[in-house]
């Protein structure tokens, strides 16, 4: 196996690695200073014994790991010198550097009187700000790598976790929050005056003040929207990928359920802003979880993608070695590698089969063609109070027969675009079809499905980028359908606030369709 290694400042380079045990890395210390990750997870292969697994938080075995990230993080964060690969803050800013300072600012002020080709500031200047997508311009291909690049990344602060404590068994546990009675917090994140569980505190998660939320540290469930409860949708997903405007299992994960949590946790400067995020302790048992839906899926029989331009792309990290590792997506996305390789998970997430029609593969041969849109072009303000948007049709024959002209095997998608906003709102927005006036309330009258804008936030060294060219995407077909669009009057679109948006939030939608696809 090949991989790229760079390690004390030298230059990047083309390596061949020999296998070695997981149990005797940390023993093995300098020794390994240049081994690559892929070694790591190839060589479980041949050693299936070594397989860790990661529990859930509220287990007796995730009890007991939670006890021992509680020592390895007080450890990162006061006896780990900060320029240290080895450190809190440096793990943190991987993900993003703190906003109120600026990478080129840090930089200057921990590696000061360093010489240039100092490793550690290498290192720092390869890795930190590389979170994918969120710290990345928003193109498909960049987006495409949330999963394997926050697998990367929650894998080897796992083996940092190890070296810190000289635990090789330790393995990070995760937070069910889709699960009823686990919804909360863990309670060990919770103890501001616990010697031992202290450090995995903050103070500023979200405290209830704004209706619709939570108080974190309280207690509450995070889930408190009954109308739009967190949920597995995303699993039901067919393809990896966005096909047309059918959103992937990929892109509904990350818009979905995960920036769901983060801002029903935090607040402006915790977990519901990118930069502050990987702040939080409570991030890593949340990519856990995460981590573990994109197994299940895998685990359920659906495919990642087979291209090459997705299976060789490669991130830089720091190991547990304070050195240079390159992962390589193939190492990380394939099921075996997972169960058979580094790590597998005590219980799968339950995963919808597929559907005897292949509703979600046939979307992929039709291109999308909008049958109605908001009669008022321009952006949808949502500072106040739930907004109505009116839709119009794109064509001079009814919407209903548009759909019937798409035959059988079509679906209509409600999609909204270009989501932005000036700081986090930090709630969620439910979106509903109300049906014409007249027509009957049809199979559904609940909301469709629920935005947030945790990534609709410019931030840290992009000031106020939005990557715009996100959207969110809803499958209506059953709500435009029949009775519902009996009279061939588009619906209306309502979305409403979850709560109280913050003052200076000012979020908006660029623009609403229904597209038939």
């Amino acid at each position: 196996m090949v991989v790229r290694v760079l390690s004390s400042g030298a230059a990047s380079r083309r390596t061949t690695m020999p296998v070695l045990s997981r149990r005797n890395f940390i023993a093995s210390g300098a020794a390994l200073a240049t081994i690559p990750l892929p070694a790591w997870v190839h060589q479980a292969h041949a050693q299936p014994a070594t397989v860790l697994t990661r529990f859930e938080a509220t287990s007796p075995q995730g009890q007991g790991m939670l006890e021992k990230y509680a020592r390895a993080v007080a450890k990162m964060m006061a006896q780990t010198p900060e320029a240290s690969p080895l450190s809190w803050l440096f793990q943190w800013y991987t993900h993003s550097v703190d906003p109120t300072k600026g990478m080129a600012a840090e930089v200057a002020r921990l590696y000061s009187g360093a010489p240039p080709n100092d490793p550690s500031r290498l290192l720092a200047l390869a890795t930190w700000n590389t979170c994918q997508p969120h710290q990345a311009n928003g193109l498909p291909q960049q987006q495409r790598m949330f999963l394997p690049w926050h697998r990367m990344y929650v894998y080897l602060f796992e083996r940092i976790i190890q070296k810190q404590l000289n635990d090789a068994t330790f393995t990070l546990p995760y937070w069910d929050y889709t699960t009823d009675g686990k919804k909360a917090i863990p309670e060990q994140f919770r103890r501001p005056n616990d010697p031992l569980y202290k450090v995995l505190f903050r103070a500023n998660r979200n405290d209830g003040s704004i209706p619709g939320t939570a108080n974190v540290n309280g207690g509450q469930p995070i889930d408190q929207d009954a109308d739009a409860p967190l949920n597995l949708d995303a699993l039901a997903r067919r393809d990896f990928d966005i096909k047309g405007v059918a959103l992937g299992f990929s892109a509904d994960v990350e818009r979905g359920i995960h920036g769901d949590v983060h801002v029903l946790v935090g607040n402006t400067s915790n977990m519901g802003s990118v930069p502050w995020a990987a702040r939080d302790p409570i991030f890593w048992l949340h990519h856990c979880n995460i981590d573990r839906m994109w197994w299940s899926w895998n685990k359920a029989g659906r495919k990642n993608p087979t291209s090459t331009s997705w299976l060789d792309q490669s991130f830089a990290f720091a190991n547990e070695n304070s050195s240079r590792v390159d992962p390589v997506n193939r190492d990380f996305v394939e099921p075996e590698a997972i169960e058979d390789g580094a790590y597998t998970y005590d219980q799968p997430v339950p995963v919808p089969p597929l559907s005897p029609t292949p509703a979600g593969a046939m979307v992929a041969a039709f291109a999308p063609s909008i049958i109605a849109q908001q009669a008022q072009p321009g952006p949808v303000n949502l500072s106040g109070a739930a907004v109505s948007v009116p839709l119009t049709t794109t064509a001079a024959v009814p919407m209903s027969a548009q759909i019937a002209a798409g035959g059988q095997n079509q679906r209509v998608f409600l999609v909204l675009q270009n989501l932005q906003a000036h700081a986090q709102p930090g709630i969620r927005y439910n979106v509903y079809l109300d049906p014409p006036s007249g027509a009957p309330s049809g199979p559904a009258s609940g909301p469709v499905g629920a935005i947030n804008f945790f990534d609709a936030v410019g931030h840290g060294e992009h000031g106020g980028m939005v990557q715009s060219d996100k959207f969110y995407s809803f499958d209506v077909t059953d709500r435009v359908t029949g009775a519902a669009a009996g009279n061939g009057t588009p619906p209306t679109v309502r979305i409403a606030p979850a709560g109280a948006a913050a003052a200076d939030a000012r979020p908006a939608v660029g623009s609403v369709a229904l597209v038939r696809q």
